[in-house]
């Protein structure tokens, strides 16, 4: 879908909660383009040899937080 902007993309039908507890933080790399490695979707190489694309990523990290909030609401956690 061309709407005439550059890249654009909806937000997911639900809201991130702040944790119950300070998480920790990788002060030395990128969380979000690391996201798929860490959830062994991805391989480390494939984020900087032309394997995918940014919208490949986004995409990614998208299934990724959709799958954790359905894995969520699913064990009863959810607080709406």
């Amino acid at each position: 879908m061309d709407d005439g902007r550059f890249f654009s993309r909806k937000l997911p039908g639900f809201i991130n909660r702040g944790a119950d507890f300070l998480p920790a933080e990788a002060p030395n790399l990128d969380e979000l383009a690391f996201l798929p490695v860490a959830a062994g979707i991805w391989r480390q190489h494939e984020l900087w040899d032309g394997t995918y694309t940014l919208d490949d990523l986004l995409d990614a990290v998208e299934l990724i937080q959709v799958t954790r909030e359905n894995a969520r609401r699913a064990a009863g956690t959810e607080r709406f």
